[in-house]
């Protein structure tokens, strides 16, 4: 009896242990097709979209269409856009469904443009008149964003009294990201306009380049650069004739000055040496008289003594141009004062020194020609005649030219408002005349 029962218990046990085994293998083969159908999906998911469904970039990002992909060393080598890029703004924060085919399939993903980086810019410092409010946009330069940047003020500047005053200058590019630049402005009570010196009526050839500004000077009581233009608009070049040419000089302010000359055209006469015939010639001397060490005073001096020494005088010459006044004196080596200065002028020309004719103004002894220079220490004269009662004339101010022209008949009389201000600093205790030399 007691036997039986225990082996009635002993199949209960074995029965239910199978059963529990038999569910565990059915547990394990729903949780393998589980984790297989997952695996297929995950490869199917791959295969399908081989794109990012959104794709986030900064303004300006160039995009190339392998970004998109999930895996761009599968796909990296054939893949395109299909939207047209060039009806997408990347310098502008937006959205944009793009289409890019993938292996000949096309696929859409959201490109976010975000712009989160502020325009920059630099200030420039400015005057103006007491009651006027500059230009914020003549306040600011070297503008940078990957869009275009407007400018303004972000609080009006006060203007209403002179000193010195710190305007602020709004920039804002077109994602709306701002910046305020800080700009000096110098407030002033300016009415007086500059000055423009040294015009006066010019001759040249026809055809001839024409040194509108040579000579010219601008000076003004408050600005420090007042800008010089020139209308030379009725200006035929290609016909003889005089023709007006207006100069007109403006301040920081905006005060203006203006001023005409005549200027007059004609024709070359017969046997005329071009410039460029000259400033072959001129070079050439350079090259024996001057090195690449020299100061812009040595050169000058340089010339000065080559002229004075190499060319003999006659007493007379043809001044009908002053290149053929050149010409002579480089290749026959003689002339008169006009030949001396022409010379000396062909020089200066190609040396690069800024240089004015001078005209006797009183004839009724004899006629003279010399040269204003200008080596940035202001003008002086420079006259390379030599004369039988000894005179040395490089870099003289007018006080010192005077001193010698009383003496000789007025030998170097001219009209002074004609030319640019000249120098009243002595130069002469750099100028070693017996020695050749210069110390500056």
């Amino acid at each position: 009896m007691e036997s039986s029962r225990n082996r009635s218990h002993s199949g209960k046990r074995r029965k239910k242990a199978a059963r529990r085994r038999g569910e565990l293998q059915l547990f394990c083969g729903l949780l393998i097709m589980i984790l297989a159908a997952l695996l297929c999906f995950l490869m199917l998911f791959n295969d399908t979209v081989p794109v990012f469904p959104k794709m986030t970039l900064e303004a300006g990002t160039a995009i190339e269409p392998q970004m998109f992909l999930v895996d761009a060393q599968k796909h990296g080598t054939v893949t395109s856009f299909k939207t047209d890029l060039s009806s997408v703004d990347l310098r502008i924060a937006g959205e944009h469904t793009l289409e890019l085919v993938v292996d000949g399939e096309v696929y859409s993903t959201l490109l976010v443009i975000e712009d989160r980086v502020p325009p920059t810019g630099e200030a420039v410092s400015a005057v103006t008149d007491v009651g006027v409010v500059p230009d914020p946009q003549s306040l600011v330069t070297n503008l940078k964003d990957v869009s275009t940047v407007s400018v303004s003020y972000a609080s009006q500047p006060d203007v209403s009294q002179g000193g010195d005053i710190t305007a602020k200058v709004l920039l804002t590019d077109g994602s709306g990201n701002t910046s305020v630049i800080d700009v000096p402005v110098r407030v002033i009570s300016d009415k007086t306009p500059p000055v423009i010196e040294g015009a006066k009526d010019l001759e040249f050839y026809v055809g001839d380049p024409i040194a509108y500004k040579s000579g010219i000077t601008v000076t003004d009581d408050e600005s420090a650069s007042p800008k010089l233009t020139v209308d030379n608009s009725q200006v035929d070049t290609g016909k003889a004739g005089t023709y007006p040419v207006t100069y007109t000089a403006t301040d920081d302010v905006g005060n203006t000055v203006s001023v005409t000359i005549q200027l007059t055209l004609v024709d070359k006469p017969e046997g005329y040496v071009e410039p460029d015939v000259i400033n072959e010639l001129a070079m050439k001397v350079l090259e024996d008289i001057t090195t690449e060490d020299m100061t812009q005073m040595e050169v000058a001096f340089a010339i000065y003594r080559w002229t004075s020494t190499h060319i003999s005088y006659t007493g007379s010459s043809d001044k009908s141009s002053w290149t053929g006044g050149a010409y002579q004196a480089f290749t026959k080596r003689s002339g008169d004062c006009f030949n001396y200065f022409a010379a000396a002028k062909a020089l200066y020309i190609a040396a690069g020194i800024e240089n004015v004719d001078v005209v006797k103004s009183d004839t009724s002894h004899s006629s003279h020609y010399w040269s204003l220079i200008n080596i940035g220490s202001g003008w002086y004269h420079v006259d390379c005649t030599p004369r039988s009662n000894p005179g040395k004339f490089f870099m003289n101010t007018d006080k010192e030219l005077e001193a010698y022209s009383v003496k000789n008949k007025n030998s170097h009389i001219f009209e002074g408002s004609l030319y640019p201000d000249r120098s009243t600093k002595s130069v002469q205790d750099l100028v070693d005349y017996a020695a050749g030399k210069v110390y500056g």
